[in-house]
């Protein structure tokens, strides 16, 4: 996979005037991947094509996504933790998967919940930020 350092030499060589092919020599990349930088100024973050599939956690994906939202109604000292869902499933349910499997999609379940964003929204003339800068002047330091 290319960098952003890489994407910005090739776009250089070319527009210096070296072909797709030279670059592709000189770099140790592919023809392809070199026309795909040539395209667009960063690189195009991974992103799956389809969820993976988790043939031994799926039947109890739902178990757990309505444990952690029976815990929401619960005091923060009686909400469940990863590792006594992963009990509840085994000793209620016969979960034969791993512990890790079901601690990364607690994980996921909960970053799901949490907000992350808080809109700041002022009216005209009720906020005011100021930027003295740094450093200080000298005046003020001494």
């Amino acid at each position: 996979m290319l960098n952003v350092d890489e994407y910005a030499r090739i776009r250089i060589a070319h527009r210096d005037g070296m072909s797709i092919r030279e670059i592709a020599r000189r770099f140790g990349r592919s023809r392809q991947a070199v026309r795909k930088a040539l395209l667009r100024a960063e690189p195009q973050p991974y992103s799956l094509a389809k969820p993976r599939t988790a043939p031994v956690l799926g039947p109890f994906m739902g178990l757990i996504e309505q444990i952690l939202e029976e815990d929401e109604r619960q005091p923060p000292k009686q909400r469940h933790t990863a590792v006594r869902i992963f009990e509840r499933l085994c000793d209620e349910h016969g979960y034969r998967g791993s512990y890790g499997q079901v601690r990364r999609h607690v994980r996921k379940c909960r970053e799901r919940q949490r907000e992350t964003f808080v809109p700041l929204e002022h009216e005209p003339g009720q906020r005011v930020e100021c930027d003295f800068g740094w450093p200080a002047p000298r005046k003020l330091l001494q």
